[in-house]
């Protein structure tokens, strides 16, 4: 499924692989604490890996994860029950979480595994304005990426970007860049 919707959906699929174990746990600990109830916002779950880690590292939070390509939404939707599963384009989060009886307030905070690298035009500095406008100040926005140093085109305005961490254990390896929404 994933080799398929990679072939044909190239730019927002933006990966030769789905991403693995090492890189899901990584990312689900640059989330930091999350309060029971709160919500953890996915962006680009794709085939679910991270979606897995988690509803499993996060019992007690409600996942909703947000996919633009409805082949993925609907296998998502199916393999992990746990999941709320929205399909719907990340820069609409707004929207979302209204649709969901959800505000900022709710939002504990986002996991993207968006290719923002490989999207076209505006289209990931909407997405990053999307998150913003779902966060609160001091709520975590982790994202990963193949390459660190190409990432740093994007205006990150009205977020602190933390310490970076590399993932060996992914093909190819990755980085998770963990930043925090300021005042």
């Amino acid at each position: 499924m994933f080799l398929g919707q990679s072939c044909r959906r190239w730019r927002v699929t933006g990966a030769i692989a789905p991403s693995g174990r090492a890189l899901a746990r990584a990312m689900a600990d640059a989330v930091g604490e999350v309060a029971p109830g709160q919500v953890i916002l996915e962006l680009g779950p794709g085939t679910g890996v991270f979606t897995r880690q988690l509803v499993h590292q996060f019992p007690a939070a409600r996942v909703v994860a947000v996919e633009l390509n409805p082949v993925f939404a609907a296998h998502l939707a199916e393999a992990v029950p746990g999941a709320t599963v929205v399909t719907g384009c990340a820069t609409r989060l707004g929207a979302h979480l209204a649709g969901l009886g959800l505000t900022p307030a709710d939002v504990a905070g986002v996991v993207s595994g968006l290719p923002l690298l490989s999207l076209p035009g505006d289209l990931p500095q909407r997405a990053i304005a999307a998150v913003a406008g779902a966060l609160r100040p001091g709520r975590r926005y982790v994202q990963f990426t193949y390459s660190a140093w190409a990432w740093r085109r994007f205006d990150s305005t009205g977020f602190h970007r933390g310490p970076v961490r590399r993932v060996w254990r992914n093909l190819p390896p990755a980085f998770v860049l963990p930043f925090t929404r300021s005042e």
